[in-house]
This record gives structure tokens, C-alpha cells and sequence, in this order.
């Protein structure tokens, strides 16, 4: 428990987010405005998909975390997922961005992208909780968990940048045309699945579970989901993290119909999308050494205010102005460094709660607060796209004046506002670094103390042993 995690340990676990971006933040980026332009689904419809979809995740994703802490195998709890779900993942990946023609027939088109779009939310969650939930077990030092999630963040924005530079290119290669075909995302998507898949694998190897449940008594789910639904810093967190990401995720699915509609620069794409992604993994590689000095709480104020006042210049900024543009989305690249801090305070939710209770439900916590994710990617999307629509937006057409500054709203301005709101219940999140170090150190006796009662039940089974055999 004591041996000092390797630098390997950490880049592998780093590249396991990397792979998970090739998958779902290009489907966070591209997908809407692949149902909309491509197979000509109405913004309505691809509302109504994403949220029945959240809808769904909202009771599959805690009990598939509470599956997984209940597994027991060679590989551990949390790694076997990874290892069988990892293909499974890759292929329904490729089927969400097919799309059968039926003829023309519509209510079939609908009905094909929910279901890929609900299998793979489906999938998605079995590799990327497993995934997620590794770094509350890998190691139960405070620093090391920042580590992983700090390269975790690092390879969501490397793996950020890689799509952000070449999805476009991709696309429109494989579309051999100006503007990107349904073959043309077919064959990109299957690109990036087939890239994932080895880097899932090497996380797969690579990563070792240090730390297991004492006791392998049976928990009952309904008293694993009290546990859970009761932990008041879970909750904040998940709070936390809705809010900002609903700014992040919303921002993201939209801002493609701000570059192509608004700014009308397809040449600016590429870098206007990499930018961010480049500038934020620079940031949390020089910050994330002063998180535990600083005081998360205190990193992530200063974070989200940032952002904020960024995303609120950009809303204003002339959109001939490109040089301030990009500096502009420069900045708001710097100000998102604390997207690992709020994934590094889970592991103190779950202790606090298995200090409170008794009970470690790290599976179950961490699928809960990953719930945030996808949530906030499915109503930032669908906000966002059902604004869009409602401002007038028509795909493949010049857009009125009242459309583009609907789109620079939704961009730029509301993102802002769900950024300023994550400060609440960063607020109210009720744990810091004296209770946190005073939790684990109970933690810590109630183990040894656990461990000695196991032994002497052993010793004595074997004492009684012998008596019946002599």
C-alpha cells in the first residue's frame, strides 16, 4: 500500500480518458449536428433522443457501478469491464454513426439513432465507470489520487486536441467532397475506435487494485444506494460537476454551428477547437502541484469565475475580431484547469461515507457522480440544440441574424451563467483537508483493527480443526 505508484502506472491511466475522447467527445462534438445535417433528423427529435437516453442512464449507470464493486475475479473488481466492454464499445460506436437509408422513412431513422445512441450510453458507462472508479482503488494517498486525475485530465484534453486537429480533415477526406458525408463519418468514427482500443488495453495492464473491501460480507443494493443517495459530499459533487459540465458539454456540441454558421470560417475549425484543449492540459500540468496547498475548493472558485468572465467576453467580441477570438478561447482553455479536482474529492466522499456508515460503495459513488457526464452532455446538447432551433436555425443554409445571435447565446453567454452556478455547491461541500486526513486515519485503525478480528477468527477455525481431527 505504501509503494510509490509509477510514473508508467500514472501515463497509462492518463491514456485511458485519451481513448475515452476518441469515442465520446467526438460524439459530444459531431453527433448532433450529424443527426441534423446527415441523416436530417429535426433538433426536436435529437432532444427527445439524448434525454430519454439520460433518462435510462439515470438508473443504469449506479447500478452498474454497484455491479461492479460486487465482482470478484483474478483482475479485481472494476478492470474485467474494461477489458470485454472495450470492443463491444468500439463497434457500437461505428453503428451510431451509420445511418440505413429505410427508405427515406423517418420515424425508422429515429428510431435506429435512439437505440445505437441508448446502447452505446450503455457501453460507454460499463468501460468508462470501471475506468473512472479504478483511481479510488489504485491508492489511497491524497497526492496520487490528484496524480491520476490530473493525468486522467490531461489525456481528456490531448485526446481533445487529436480530434479537434483531425476529425475535420478526416471527415472530409473520407467524404471526398467540401462539406462531410455519412460515409465520410462512418469511416472517421471507425478510425478512432480502432485507435482506442489498444490504449484501453494498456490501461487494462498497466493499472493494479490496491485496495479491496476488508470484509467480503454481502450488502444489500437498497443499502448501497442509501449509503450513496445520503452522502452529502457526494451529492455537491455531483452537483458540481452537472453544472459545469452542462457548461462544458453544452458549449462543445454547439460551438461547431458557431464556427461553420456564425464566424462562416471552416479554415478556423481546427485550431479554434484545439486551442482550448491544448491551453487547459498546459494548465493542469502547472496547477495541479498546487491544489492541496491552495485548497481545492479555493482552485475550483477561482476556475469557474475565470471561465465565466472568458465565455462572457466571447459573447461580446466582434466576430471579425478573430485575433481576439482566439485569444479569448485561449483563456478559457487556462481557466478550466480544475476539471480533475472535483474527480479527485470522490475518493474523500467515499471514505467520509465509509467512516459514517461502514459501508464502501466506490462503485456505486463513483458511477453516481459520472452520472453528471453524461447527463450534462445530454441537456447541455439538447438545451442547446432545442435553442438553437427555436432562434431559427435551418441546417445547410445561410442563417438569419436572429439564428447567429441565438447561436453566440447558446455558445458563449449560457455556458457562462452554468459555470457561476457550480459555485453553490462547491460552497456547500462540507469536507476539507483536516477533516479528510482525520477520516482516513480512522479509516485506517477500523482496517488494522478489521484485519486482526479476521485473524483471529482464522486462528481460532484452525485450533477447532485439529481438536475434531485428533
Amino acid at each position: 500500500m505504501n509503494q510509490k505508484m509509477s510514473l508508467f502506472t500514472k501515463i497509462s491511466y492518463g491514456l485511458g480518458d485519451f481513448a475515452s475522447q476518441l469515442i465520446w467527445t467526438f460524439v459530444g462534438t459531431y453527433l448532433t449536428v450529424y443527426y441534423t445535417d446527415v441523416v436530417g433528423l429535426t433538433p426536436l427529435a435529437v432532444s427527445i433522443i439524448m434525454l430519454i437516453a439520460r433518462a435510462y442512464d439515470a438508473v443504469d449507470d449506479p447500478l452498474t457501478g454497484a455491479i461492479a464493486e460486487r465482482t470478484r475475479t483474478r483482475f479485481g473488481r472494476f478492470r474485467p469491464y474494461i477489458l470485454y466492454g472495450t470492443p463491444l464499445l468500439a463497434i457500437v460506436n461505428v453503428l451510431a454513426f451509420t445511418s440505413p437509408a429505410f427508405g427515406g422513412n423517418q420515424t425508422a431513422k429515429v428510431i435506429w439513432a435512439g437505440a445505437t445512441y441508448l446502447l452505446l450510453g450503455m457501453l460507454y458507462s460499463i468501460v468508462n465507470l470501471s475506468y473512472g472508479a479504478l483511481s479510488t482503488v489504485m491508492t489511497n494517498k491524497p497526492e496520487e489520487i490528484i496524480q491520476l486525475n490530473s493525468a486522467r485530465m490531461i489525456g481528456t484534453n490531448l485526446g481533445a486536441v487529436l480530434l479537434s486537429g483531425a476529425a475535420m480533415p478526416l471527415l472530409l477526406k473520407f467524404s471526398n467532397g467540401d462539406a462531410p458525408t455519412a460515409q465520410g463519418y462512418t469511416m472517421a468514427v471507425a478510425v478512432f475506435s480502432l485507435l482506442a482500443i489498444p490504449l484501453f488495453y494498456l490501461l487494462f495492464f498497466s493499472s493494479k487494485e490496491v485496495i479491496q473491501p476488508v470484509k467480503e460480507e454481502k450488502i444489500p443494493f437498497r443499502t448501497t444506494f442509501k449509503v450513496v443517495l445520503t452522502n452529502k459530499p457526494l451529492i455537491c459533487i455531483f452537483m458540481i460537476m452537472l453544472f459545469s459540465l452542462i457548461a462544458i458539454f453544452g458549449r462543445l456540441g454547439t460551438v461547431i454551428y458557431y464556427y461553420i454558421y456564425v464566424l462562416k470560417r471552416f479554415d478556423l475549425i481546427a485550431p479554434l477547437m484545439m486551442l482550448p484543449s491544448i491551453c487547459t492540459a498546459v494548465s493542469i500540468l502547472v496547477t495541479s502541484r498546487f491544489v492541496e496547498k491552495v485548497g481545492k475548493k479555493k482552485m475550483c472558485t477561482i476556475s469557474y469565475i475565470g471561465s465565466a468572465a472568458v465565455l462572457t467576453a466571447l459573447f461580446f467580441t466582434d466576430i471579425s475580431n478573430i485575433t481576439m477570438l482566439m485569444i479569448l478561447t485561449a483563456l478559457f482553455g487556462i481557466f478550466s484547469f480544475s476539471a480533475p479536482i472535483p474527480m479527485s474529492m470522490i475518493a474523500e466522499a467515499i471514505d467520509y461515507a465509509e467512516d459514517k456508515t461502514g459501508v464502501r460503495a466506490d462503485g456505486t459513488s463513483y458511477a453516481t457522480v459520472s452520472l453528471s457526464t453524461k447527463m450534462a452532455s445530454a441537456i447541455g446538447g439538447s438545451i442547446g440544440i432545442m435553442m438553437i432551433g427555436a432562434f431559427g436555425y435551418v441546417a445547410n443554409a445561410e442563417q438569419t441574424l436572429q439564428a447567429m445571435n441565438g447561436i453566440n447565446l447558446v455558445v458563449n453567454l449560457i455556458p457562462a451563467a452554468f459555470m457561476l452556478l457550480s459555485l453553490v455547491p462547491l460552497y456547500l461541500y462540507p469536507l476539507n483537508q483536516e477533516k479528510n486526513e482525520a477520516i482516513r486515519n480512522r479509516l485506517r485503525s477500523k482496517e488494522v483493527t478489521a484485519r486482526e478480528e479476521i485473524a483471529r477468527e482464522e486462528v481460532a477455525r484452525g485450533v477447532a480443526a485439529r481438536e475434531v481431527t485428533e
